[in-house]
């Protein structure tokens, strides 16, 4: 993974965290492949 995408991924893991999203499905975040992340996060913002 590039050092971009690593830190994309951190970026929203944080930011799901603050929104109290510890797991999804049966998964821990950093487990999760970052199309996924972007795809919860979205939801949160209402996009």
């Amino acid at each position: 993974m590039a050092v971009k995408d690593e830190k994309k991924k951190g970026t929203l893991i944080n930011e799901l965290i603050k929104n109290g999203i510890y797991k999804l499905f049966d998964k821990q975040l950093y487990e999760l492949p970052i199309i996924v992340l972007e795809s919860e996060y979205n939801k949160l913002r209402g996009c």
